[in-house]
């Protein structure tokens, strides 16, 4: 009997694997925040405004990369292979984890503020923060166990031969 996560392993559609499944999630989401966030009608929310932007850039950008299967010719052209798109793919999710966390906050005590407007939109977006959040959590959680999983099995591959007191070479070029 096969679970779900074999059924989605084993599917062609990138777009079916844990952590890339998220990408399309953050796009849409980000729509939806740009409407609550539309809708408060303040000055006052420029980085409520800026994590939006900067989370609707690359997500779009991400799933368009993830869609055309170009990822990886993509990060060998730019860092000459030395970077893997799993670690750019984990920082940004981490920094716009942390963004979100820190626009959920501000959106609440936004919400507590607001004098002149009802608060309906803040609230509405520190809600929806709040799954952005979980958007961006998950897939760098899920990618930091999975790079730290390979440099412990790239660490155990390494074999070093203690030192021989009759060779002429008694320690190991490394």
């Amino acid at each position: 009997m096969q679970t779900l996560g074999t059924i989605f392993e084993n599917e062609d559609n990138i777009f079916l694997k844990m952590p890339h499944f998220f990408k399309p999630l953050q796009a849409l989401n980000a729509i939806i925040l740009a409407v609550c966030i539309g809708s408060t009608g303040l000055g006052e929310n420029g980085i409520l405004w800026f994590t939006l932007i900067v989370s609707l850039i690359i997500s779009a950008a991400a799933t368009v990369i993830f869609a055309l299967r170009i990822q990886d010719e993509l990060m060998e052209s730019i860092t000459n292979g030395s970077v893997a798109w799993n670690v750019v793919e984990l920082v940004y999710s981490f920094i716009l984890a942390v963004l979100c966390v820190i626009s959920v906050w501000l959106s609440f005590s936004f919400a507590n503020r607001s004098l002149f407007g009802t608060s309906a939109g803040y609230i509405a977006s520190g809600l929806f923060f709040i799954v952005q959040t979980i958007f961006y959590a998950v897939p760098c959680t899920v990618i930091y166990r999975a790079v730290q999983a390979n440099s412990e099995t790239e660490r155990q591959n390494i074999v070093i031969e203690p030192a021989h007191p009759f060779r002429s070479n008694a320690y190991q070029d490394l």
